[in-house]
């Protein structure tokens, strides 16, 4: 199947989970899940101090802050009473034993733990297997700012693992910290890993259901000295990333910094939160955002009135920030934030980087100042957003201010009643942009994209500009029927299978554009009218080029396949893609006659013509890979038997969204940015696009290079790029080398003419990573690179 969509999450309704979460509040939860274990009990109004059972209960934190608890255990507070100081009770639970409650008991308020102005009102050190309910925290000190608080710390020293983590149904206010966010910061909850000597992480962490506001500096903060990799700029102490983070269903307002970040996490959760008037204080910040983290996903959460005071250059709702791969912001509704809806942060020089994001189907309204600010992000798509600016806004809707640009925006609506336009900086152009397929309404500036495939019809939205507060009352921006955006789509891979609305996005047929996919075209029907396995037993679909017909014997698969010949003769269609996005052509050959080739491949895609072939006289899968230019909705898919006296035949070909494990392959940020030796070495003689890679003898050994992660042991990869030499008789080569082996491959060229050339390469037990090379092997001139692939076999 082509254009198979990989749904990443499902998940309940944000209006059935907003009301399990009150009901939540108002209920006294169910005991948590852990073995057999004693309550201690804590009543800070009792008269005298007890033993900590429930008839002679602790009257002051000193009883629980002396006490090892073990698994299994519950510590429990009495509503409607307030303990005064630190809460650092010790122990920890265990897989096995169960976890260690602390928690309420009784009726009435939250119990309160008042830090004081102390450092920390609660505090979990090398300890793992608690879960931390139904309080009220507050640290509260005479001077703001005099030293960093902290309403709930639970803190790494070279540890090693820690694991189950669950903070619930807090009530953490009136936090008056310095303005620090480091991982001995200033915030409402924070969770850090300190020390260098054991490389040390958090995993299981769920932070759920609390109400965080009134915070000096951050809301609910992560932070590690385990953080070092290139795309942050440093090496040591090495990268030590968390698993199974979450943080759902929070209210967080109020803060002087940022509202809710992740930070040194893989695949973590960031879900139906709110963060309001986040960013009060006049440093950088923003209301939801992730950093050093890969696989990220942001859905379903609802930012805004994040201001943006002096000092601070963000004042976004949402961020993607550098460090950062894989990072997913959907189905999020940002309004009212002072700096606008999202960030993107490749930024800060050096190797930093952003990579791989996709932000889609959220809705913005009203967001000011700029809607997407661009200050650096490579290889990421912006797609299926609706963007509401109001009449009397000068907000820009994009604006480029520094750092490197790559960045795919497609199927968006652009409503914009404002006076704002697109503004770029000085070496950011407009064509490190690719627009395909948006709809432009209301004011249309000067610097409006040129969108070869441009609508700027009323896109009849049932209601523009009424959404208001709360992430379910947005519906004004859904289409009705009459919709110009309806249908007229660009194919994304890999788009996340659904709208804003819950509503199925196809794979394969043309989406509508903006948040909302009205329509509900039928990918089987699409997928079927491609004839790609030549099942409707004639070439529908496929424009023939001298002999070519469909036979119903001797096919790979099904009934029918297609026959070309005598040479030279093929069968063509164009198909849909998505910019910049790397694919795979594939399909089964044979020829009558041995040694004589077929052909399957693709031309039209903004870069080289690119076959796949083969000679033998039984069926023979081929397959290779490309990488669409920045205009392309379609490329044109053949067969072609090109000489020779027989005939030759296709079937079931295929084109099909693949992962490139390279980053900025084809150079169209303007920076060499992760490639290493050598940054701004570019040419504009490039195969694809504005810029190509370039390697001469100035360079360290004649080359770039970048260290490619994620690979996965014992597997084999392929290397595709285009290449040149610039003068002939040079040999420009692509390399690959095993990162912690010896192994290495390569393919090379002598011609002055750009080529496809391709080696592959097998990762040994434990290997995960690699580097790659634009290498400039022997001669004289320069060598040139362009549209580098790594894809998995």
């Amino acid at each position: 199947m082509r254009h198979v969509a990989e749904i990443r999450r499902l998940f309940a309704g944000a209006v059935v989970t907003m009301l399990l979460a009150c009901a939540a509040v108002a209920l006294t939860p169910a005991a948590p899940a852990h073995a057999a274990g004693s309550a201690y009990y804590v009543d800070c109004s009792a008269a005298s101090n007890g033993t900590g059972t429930s008839s002679s209960p602790w009257n002051s934190l000193a009883g629980p802050d002396a006490k090892t608890f073990a698994p299994g255990d519950q510590l429990l507070f009495k509503r409607g009473t307030t303990c005064t100081g630190l809460l650092h009770p010790l122990g920890s639970g265990s897989a096995a034993g169960g976890s260690i409650t602390m928690s309420a008991y009784g009726t009435g308020a939250l119990p309160v733990i008042a830090g004081g102005g102390g450092t920390d009102a609660i505090y979990l050190h090398n300890q793992e297997y608690w879960e931390i309910s139904d309080l009220e925290v507050t640290n509260t000190g005479a001077v703001k700012g005099a030293n960093a608080r902290r309403g709930v710390y639970v803190v790494l020293e070279n540890y090693g693992t820690g694991g189950h983590y669950k903070i619930s149904n807090l009530n953490v206010h009136d936090v008056n910290g310095n303005q620090s966010k480091e991982v001995d910061g200033s915030a409402g909850i924070l969770f850090a890993v300190l020390g260098t000597t054991t490389p040390s992480a958090f995993s299981d962490v769920d932070i759920d259901g609390n109400t965080v506001a009134d915070v000096a500096r951050s809301g609910i903060n992560m932070s590690s000295t385990w953080l070092c990799r290139p795309s942050i700029g440093c090496n040591n102490p090495a990268w030590t990333p968390w698993t199974g983070v979450v943080v759902q269903n929070n209210t967080v307002h109020d803060t002087d910094g940022d509202g809710i970040v992740v930070q040194m996490s893989q695949n973590a959760l960031i879900e139906h939160n709110v963060v309001y008037d986040a960013a009060k204080g006049n440093s950088a910040n923003a209301g939801i955002w992730a950093w050093d983290s890969d696989g990220t996903v942001i859905q379903y959460n609802e930012a805004y009135g994040t201001q943006k005071n002096s000092g601070n250059t963000d004042g976004q709702g949402f961020d993607v920030d550098y460090g950062q791969d894989g990072t997913v912001v959907q189905y999020n509704y940002s309004h009212d934030n002072a700096g606008g809806f999202i960030l993107f942060c490749g930024c800060g020089g050096g190797s930093h980087l952003a990579s791989n994001a996709a932000v889609r189907y959220n809705v913005s309204e009203n967001d000011r100042l700029r809607a997407i600010t661009m200050d650096g992000s490579q290889d990421s798509a912006f797609y299926n957003n609706t963007i509401y600016i109001p009449s009397g806004s000068t907000a820009n809707v994009l604006e480029v201010t520094g750092a490197w640009n790559d960045l795919t925006l497609a199927n968006n609506i652009i409503y914009n009643l404002g006076s704002g336009g697109y503004v770029y900086t000085s070496g950011q152009p407009a064509s490190n942009f690719a627009w395909r397929n948006n709809l432009f309404y209301g004011n249309h500036p000067a610097s409006e994209p040129a969108d070869p495939g441009k609508i700027t019809a009323n896109p009849l939205l049932a209601s523009p500009g009424a959404g208001g507060t709360g992430i379910g009352g947005v519906t004004g921006y859904q289409l009705t029927a009459s919709s110009p955006a309806i249908g007229a789509g660009v194919v994304i891979p890999d788009n996340g299978g659904k709208d804003y609305w819950g509503s199925a996005v196809p794979a394969t047929c043309a989406p509508d554009i903006g948040a909302d996919q009205f329509s509900t075209p039928s990918d089987a029907t699409c997928l079927a009218g491609e004839n790609l396995g030549f099942e409707k037993g004639s070439t529908s679909g496929w424009s023939a080029w001298n002999s070519a017909s469909v036979v119903n014997s001797g096919a790979h698969s099904g009934t029918y396949a297609a026959r070309v010949g005598p040479s030279p003769a093929s069968l063509e269609q164009y198909v849909p893609v998505a910019p910049r996005t790397t694919y795979r052509v594939s399909g089964w050959v044979k020829s009558a006659v041995a040694g004589e080739v077929m052909n399957v491949g693709v031309k039209n895609t903004g870069g080289l013509e690119t076959p796949a072939s083969a000679g033998g006289t039984s069926w023979t899968f081929v397959s290779t890979d490309f990488t669409t230019g920045a205009t392309n909705s379609t490329v044109r898919l053949y067969c072609y038997k090109s000489s020779g006296t027989g005939n030759g035949y296709c079937d079931d070909l295929a084109v099909t969204p693949v992962r490139n494990y390279t980053v900025n392959g084809n150079f169209e940020s303007g920076h060499t940015v992760p490639w290493r030796n050598g940054d701004f070495s570019l040419t504009s003689t490039a195969a694809n696009g504005n810029a190509a890679g370039l390697a001469n003898a100035s360079l360290s050994s004649g080359s770039l290079f970048q260290i490619v992660t994620g690979l996965t042991p014992n597997t084999t990869y392929r290397l595709t790029g285009s290449l040149a030499s610039q003068t002939a008789g040079t040999t420009t080569a692509l390399e690959a080398k095993l990162y912690n082996g010896t192994a290495v491959t390569s393919a090379s060229t002598t011609s002055s003419t750009y080529s496809k050339q391709s080696t592959t390469f097998t990762t040994g037990a434990g290997v995960t990573s690699a580097r790659i090379y634009c290498h400039l092997v022997s001669g004289s001139g320069d060598g040139y690179c362009d549209e580098v692939t790594l894809t998995r076999q």
